[in-house]
């Protein structure tokens, strides 16, 4: 019997022992990591759905939640909502340009990428564009409250029309094909423009009787940009910028390492 209880005693402190080479369990570490609300541009498709992120900004934030060791959580509202909700402390703003209005609301982090802003035209009008000037009397498309650079922001209403749009692409090449505009803009960091005009066709050309005979694209990009702007993240002047400093140094090193170049390539 004391054999036994022996036995027992003993093998209740081995079956207690750590194993050789086996870490105890540790808490989550994406538990503790603070929250970061991102506030972006919504845009919606031809049935009205918030169509997905770009690889690319998806790519970004992935890094930057592992090397800040933060949380990003995606906010997308229409763009004038998101203005409205940045400047009153809601989160950061990711891809704004700075403008010498919201330079008086806003902090605003190193460059992050440089946008292009192009004109979308129906091919059929044959719209040239080599300056400002060539947009005299037209009716130009543009999303309320963004920014397509200063000379540009300049002569809206003045030199050209604008004609105001929603965040839905779909509405702006219904708008252009109905011809209640001349041409709009479009933001889009790739160059390689005959792939970007040949998705947007099959995109939103596909259901048109033209586009379905001739099989030539309907819409064109015209091959100068208005403008190339950098984008950045800001932050409201009222709020504490302790977490886009900590954006701005994993920036910093990923742009001298050339990750943010490789992230961004076209």
């Amino acid at each position: 019997m004391l054999i036994l209880l022996q036995k027992l005693v003993i093998g209740a402190i081995l079956f207690s022992l750590p194993i050789l080479g086996t870490a105890a369990p540790t808490p989550s570490k994406q538990h503790s990591r603070p929250t970061v609300a991102v506030l972006m541009a919504e845009q919606k498709g031809d049935r009205e759905q918030t169509l997905p992120l770009t690889r690319n900004v998806l790519q970004l934030f992935t890094y930057l939640e592992d090397a800040a060791q933060i949380k990003i959580d995606i906010r997308r509202y229409p763009w004038r909502r998101v203005l409205h909700n940045g400047e009153n402390g809601e989160g950061l703003i990711f891809g704004i340009y700075k403008t010498p209005e919201r330079l008086k609301l806003f902090h605003f982090s190193e460059p992050v990428y440089s946008d292009k802003v192009w004109l979308v035209s129906r091919c059929e009008d044959n719209l040239q564009f080599n300056s400002i000037q060539d947009l005299k009397a037209k009716r130009i498309g543009i999303v309320q409250g963004s920014s397509a650079g200063s000379e540009f922001d300049s002569q809206v209403n003045i030199l050209f029309k604008a004609e105001y749009n929603t965040s839905s692409l779909a509405g702006r090449f219904l708008k252009l094909y109905q011809k209640r505009m001349d041409a709009f803009l479009l933001y889009e960091p790739r160059t390689n423009l005959k792939e970007v005009q040949k998705e947007l066709n099959q995109l939103y050309a596909a259901e048109l009787d033209e586009y379905k005979k001739k099989k030539t694209d309907v819409f064109c990009i015209l091959p100068r940009p208005v403008s190339v702007i950098d984008a950045y993240f800001a932050l409201s002047l009222k709020a504490d910028r302790n977490t886009l400093d900590l954006i701005d140094k994993v920036l910093i090193q990923a742009k001298k390492s050339g990750e943010l170049d490789r992230i961004f390539a076209k």
